[in-house]
């Protein structure tokens, strides 16, 4: 659909990254941008890891000297928020796929989201992350992937058939690519979880 292709976000993916970071979609701030991660919630990532105030994304397209090679992929290239777009040029399955924002019970919330990803709109969305992914893991060696948030993590695993977990790296071979991958709560200053001095360090953590 014509009238989607402004709101796309291109990743920064880069050749012989360290680390890849998986986000969940873009926003506004985003958009405007034209690159990942240039929000709030840039701000906050950038803040928390590097004790730097410009976004991460900012701060990765400027090829920070501060920062590991990082590379920063939304698990969707459009934003999934409805305020972002008129409704009025959606169509009804897009809108309907848009509903993988709704308000959710924790306990059930990841399988919701997996059905929406069995749509038709949902399965176009995960092949386009599936290939995005599989050539940024190409392009490096010895690569650990941090997966933010369920959104993002419920794509990694419906793409990959493989999962991670919160506590530790894991060490994946996915179509003859190996890497390590860990999940991290989604970074937003809002959901509190990066605001814990406990958790940060853990943050920090995963990029030594």
């Amino acid at each position: 659909m014509a009238y989607l292709e402004q709101f796309k976000v291109d990743d920064i993916s880069l050749e012989n990254s360290q680390f890849t970071f998986i986000l969940e979609s873009p926003h506004t701030h985003e958009i405007d941008a034209g690159f990942p991660a240039a929000g709030e919630t840039g701000v906050w990532m950038s803040k928390v890891l590097f004790n730097k105030d410009v976004s991460l994304g900012k701060l990765i397209k400027i090829n920070s000297k501060s920062t590991p090679r990082v590379s920063i992929l939304n698990s969707s290239q459009f934003p999934l928020q409805k305020s972002c777009y008129n409704p009025l040029e959606l169509t009804g399955e897009f809108l309907s796929f848009l509903g993988i924002k709704d308000e959710y019970d924790h306990d059930i919330y990841k399988e919701k989201v997996k059905d929406k990803l069995k749509s038709k709109v949902g399965k176009e969305a995960l092949l386009n992350f599936k290939n995005r992914l599989l050539n940024n893991i190409a392009s490096c060696t010895q690569l650990k992937i941090i997966v933010f948030g369920v959104i993002a993590q419920c794509f990694f695993e419906e793409a990959t058939q493989k999962q991670g977990s919160l506590t530790k790296y894991k060490e994946i071979n996915w179509e003859g690519n190996y890497f390590s991958v860990i999940y991290a709560y989604h970074p937003s200053p809002k959901s509190g979880h990066w605001k814990k001095e406990k958790n940060k360090a853990h943050l920090r953590s995963m990029i030594e």
